[in-house]
């Protein structure tokens, strides 16, 4: 898990993170989601964050008339809720390593910027411990190998076995020698006791 620093980023840090979140899928530039994080992150580096309104968000940022209602039109509500979903997902998934977050507190249009510090990462195994570790996987893979090698030079030579018994009792009887392919349906065939059409 990741553990937020106290100290806030900086605001080229936060502009760059803006940036990277509109390259993003999560927040495609030129969306609804994209005009509203790109108006409230630029108020509250301009330090007027205590002006981010959902009037001030629907008639700046999203086009609406002056007419905008608040208490009637859904449209800003509804927006800092996907715009919060999206940018949990993003920092869920491609956006975890990112040392600055920007967050939408619920309850707010106001964003709050993070400076976050990746998780340590614990000490490797010892080398003694990959070294074995490879070398029993290793192991392991040449012992496979090996059986199945020896299972296949183990059926070639019962089969050239076969063949030579087969190819002595037609010399002895007049006859040429079958081939390997009826000798391999014959066996098949006493193997299962029926014959093969």
């Amino acid at each position: 898990m990741t553990e937020t620093s106290p100290a806030l980023p900086s605001r080229a840090a936060v502009q760059e993170e803006l940036r990277r979140l509109l390259q993003s899928p999560f927040v495609p530039e030129g969306s609804m989601l994209a005009k509203m994080l790109t108006y409230v992150v630029e108020r509250t580096l301009a330090g007027e964050d205590r002006a981010i309104k959902a009037y001030t968000i629907a008639v700046e940022a999203l086009g609406r008339s002056p007419q905008f209602e608040a208490d009637r039109d859904s449209t800003v509500r509804v927006a800092a809720m996907r715009l919060r979903g999206a940018l949990d997902l993003y920092y869920g998934g491609p956006g975890a390593n990112s040392p600055t977050r920007i967050r939408m507190v619920p309850g707010s249009y106001r964003p709050i910027f993070e400076t976050v510090q990746p998780p340590e990462r614990p000490a490797g195994p010892p080398l003694f411990s990959r070294l074995l570790r490879r070398l029993t996987s290793t192991r392991a893979l040449l012992v496979v190998l090996s059986t199945m090698m020896a299972v296949n030079f183990a059926m070639t030579v019962s089969l050239m076995s076969l063949q030579v018994q087969a190819a002595d009792r037609d010399r002895d009887a007049g006859n040429r020698p079958p081939a390997v392919y009826d000798l391999i349906q014959h066996e098949i065939q006493r193997s299962f006791g029926q014959p093969l059409d």
